[in-house]
């Protein structure tokens, strides 16, 4: 692979300007690493009490007492109670505002592809799912990866069966697909530790999606005084396109992840959840495009599919630094130049950071994958953050 130089200065800390458009911030609350006092609550003049469920680890522990103790609440005094049940209240009403500004904003998505689609019928096809593996070989995959995907012995012997499988089925994750390592070997390349590429899409449909979501964006600019139609439209599931992540969560990342993360990330377990979405840099931040660089994070997944779908643009080079929870947290391991149509496949836990782009627009194509029914199913968020795996977290069968 092409050699690049290597920063020396992981910037680690988040500013105020990076909440701003172009700033580079990620789609969360901004962190403070220390625990500040809260004397908004009054102190009950007969019982004397320190719980505030405002604090996150007070309201996890009265969570946790809830799920395991009958009759928790007996220990607790009148006024701790009522102060938990308005926590919790809050949080239910945080839900519940969140549901309803997402269906608000899928209904008014649903209208302007709609019209859209009226406008410019041609759009019709390439949102409709691909009728049959010619189809997609021809019109979605790169030639080497449908060749390593179809001279697989799983995928000749479903083509024995009647009836044959489908493209459906997969989209559906029906069926559990399987890549012959062999076929990947030649190939997949290895960046750095935990980091992997290898050729996905085809340049062609790269070129379609990005031309495709351009006029998303143009379309939704006359929508740009409405900051939460803005927000979030980017997810395919939004654009008619989920059929898409779909098929790349079962035909591509869960065989391929069975090879690479069985045993660290996954821990024997399966993905069974994704997200996709487009992520959209410019030189030239705008409300549609409002990032210029994005600042290091983790993601909230156990697998991250990341494939480069264009513009020409300059900067906006992916930097790694260590899995979260190892010694090499923080430290630089390496870089990787996104390619049209190539996908880096690496751990959501690995840090990384998209540098400033200084020219042009730069495209790519994100998808999440988590294993709910797997390692989330016996793991604290703490423990998952901090890859913690002695036996001994509250959410594994020793607890329970």
């Amino acid at each position: 692979r092409k050699q690049v130089s290597l920063p020396s200065d992981p910037k680690l800390v988040m500013s105020d300007a990076t909440q701003e458009i172009g700033g580079g911030a990620i789609n969360e609350k901004q962190r403070k690493f220390q625990q500040e006092q809260d004397n908004s609550r009054s102190i009950p003049e007969k019982e004397y009490t320190t719980f505030n469920p405002k604090s996150r680890s007070h309201l996890m522990h009265a969570i946790e007492g809830l799920d395991r103790y009958p009759s928790y609440l007996n220990r607790w005094s009148e006024d701790d109670i009522v102060l938990l049940e308005e926590s919790l209240e809050d949080q239910l009403k945080k839900v519940r505002q969140q549901k309803e500004a997402i269906q608000g904003k899928r209904t008014s998505l649903k209208s302007i592809l709609e019209n859209l689609c009226k406008k410019e019928p041609e759009w019709l096809e390439f949102l409709s799912p691909p009728q049959s593996w010619e189809e997609l070989k021809t019109n979605i995959l790169d030639k080497q990866i449908a060749e390593a995907v179809f001279r697989s012995r799983w995928f000749r012997r479903s083509q024995k069966q009647s009836p044959a499988l489908s493209v459906q089925n997969v989209i559906d994750g029906s069926v559990k697909v399987e890549i012959d390592a062999g076929n990947l070997e030649p190939i997949m390349d290895e960046e750095m530790f935990d980091v992997y590429s290898f050729p996905l899409l085809a340049p062609s449909f790269c070129a379609k999606l990005r031309a495709f979501f351009s006029r998303v964006i143009q379309e939704l600019e006359e929508y740009k005084d409405e900051p939460t139609l803005n927000r979030g439209f980017q997810d395919l599931d939004n654009l008619g396109l989920g059929w898409l992540s779909s098929l790349l969560l079962h035909l591509i990342v869960r065989p391929v992840s069975s090879h690479l993360y069985i045993e660290t990330e996954l821990k024997g377990g399966d993905l069974d959840w994704r997200q996709g979405y487009i992520a959209a840099y410019s030189a030239d931040p705008t409300t549609t495009k409002p990032r210029q660089r994005l600042v290091p994070h983790t993601d909230d997944s156990e697998i991250t599919l990341n494939i480069g779908i264009g513009e020409e643009f300059s900067g906006g080079v992916l930097n790694f630094w260590g899995l979260r929870g190892t010694t090499e947290a923080g430290k630089l391991v390496g870089q990787y130049e996104p390619e049209i149509g190539r996908a880096a496949i690496h751990s959501g836990r690995h840090f990384h950071e998209v540098t400033e782009v200084t020219s042009g627009n730069r495209f790519a194509y994100i998808l999440w994958a988590r294993s709910w029914g797997g390692v989330r199913s016996s793991t604290c968020p703490c423990c998952w953050l901090n890859r913690r795996d002695d036996g001994s977290c509250i959410s594994g069968p020793k607890w329970n």
